[in-house]
């Protein structure tokens, strides 16, 4: 894990960066946003058992015309979690289907 990367958690087999319905952001989580950085197992731990940790750098999604946004994580997470935890948003004017489109990109 690298900083200037985000790390997406997601379940085996299953689109990575795939926003469900109601969601205005897709959680990632900044490794470097604590001290010490996080590790795969503590990110791992966290999660349902079959999942996998898949990291994209800021730059590539910016290129898409999305952001990247600290947003404080929910309560489920524990304390680390909620304080490295970022979503990844639409760019200014863009619209939900070109948001999702950007997002498969990521794939």
């Amino acid at each position: 894990m690298a900083d200037g990367h985000v790390i997406r958690v997601a379940e085996v087999g299953k689109p990575v960066f795939q926003l469900r319905k109601g969601e205005e952001g897709l959680s990632v989580f900044e490794a470097y946003a604590v001290s010490p950085p996080l590790t795969e197992a503590e990110l791992l731990d966290a999660f349902r058992e079959n999942s996998q940790l898949v990291e994209r750098s800021k730059a590539e999604i910016e290129q898409k015309g999305l952001i990247v946004v600290a947003v404080e994580g929910a309560d489920p997470l524990p304390r680390r979690l909620q304080l490295a935890h970022s979503e990844i948003r639409p760019g200014n004017r863009m619209t939900r289907s070109q948001f999702k489109q950007a997002l498969k990109e990521l794939e």
